[in-house]
């Protein structure tokens, strides 16, 4: 299994300092936001020389995707643009530091608008224009539902990715981001869809999991909760697919914890 974490839940301020824990614990993998884990990271600052020193930095952990926390969705033009310019900036980033994809979420157009035809036409070109940029420098992007995003089932996720038409778009798959207190008996389902769907588009999945307590969603420990996670493994086993794992919101002593629990379905 390629395991690994994102970079600022580690337990260590400092980009140096992350990998070197991340390598003491055996997580070879991380999800780079540079805003978090770099210090003194600027937007506008991007040069090879500077991407160089980051991936010095890294030693040898691969990044599996470098973050990007934007809104690619938003109603207001001008937060929109500068939005995307900093996604572009990370694209470029990306051709020196070589993850395995660029990765956004779809975020919220408009309070209660999220499903409107506006919310999804606005993402849909924001993302056609991402897209023609990851072409332009060869670097992969990626997508991510979530529940109450534009982007909230994976059904409209394979949407948004047909209509994009690129190759260079892949999806990462969160199964916890789509669970709430209303579907999550029918979780299977969820997850036989997205494979079904979008299977040969899966780059990344989120390690997360999740128990109900008190009639809320509330999140635990990855294979100590409720996500099945042997009907994930038996799909990706079925592809063929070996894609890396990265723990959230979770420190590293939890995600070599998690990764134990996790190995039972390999």
């Amino acid at each position: 299994m390629k395991k690994g974490i994102r970079g600022h839940d580690v337990e260590r301020k400092g980009l140096v300092a992350i990998c070197e824990r991340c390598k003491e614990v055996d997580l070879p993998y991380i999800q780079l936001v540079c805003e978090r884990s770099v210090e003194g990271f600027e937007f506008g600052k991007f040069s090879e020389e500077y991407a160089s020193e980051i991936k010095e930095m890294l030693d040898g952990t691969k990044v599996a995707v470098l973050g990007s926390y934007i809104n690619p969705s938003n109603s207001d033009s001008d937060a929109l643009s500068y939005d995307l310019a900093r996604f572009k900036e990370k694209i470029r980033y990306a051709t020196v530091l070589n993850p395995i994809l660029v990765g956004t979420e779809t975020c919220s157009y408009r309070d209660g608008e999220n499903d409107s035809e506006e919310a999804y036409a606005t993402l849909l070109k924001s993302m056609k224009e991402l897209a023609c940029e990851a072409e332009k420098y060869g670097v992969t992007i990626g997508i991510e539902g979530v529940h109450f995003h534009v982007i909230n089932k994976p059904e409209k996720l394979a949407k948004l990715v047909n209509d994009i038409g690129s190759d260079n778009v892949k999806v990462i798959f969160d199964p916890c981001n789509y669970i709430t207190i209303n579907n999550y008996q029918k979780q299977n389902e969820m997850i036989n869809t997205m494979f079904d769907l979008l299977g040969d588009k899966i780059a990344i999945i989120h390690a997360k999991d999740f128990v109900i307590e008190n009639g809320r969603v509330k999140s635990a420990i990855p294979g100590e909760g409720m996500l099945n996670y042997s009907l994930i493994f038996e799909r990706l086993k079925a592809l063929g697919l070996d894609v890396p794992f990265i723990c959230e919101e979770i420190n590293e002593k939890d995600a070599v914890k998690a990764f134990e629990n996790l190995e039972k379905y390999e």
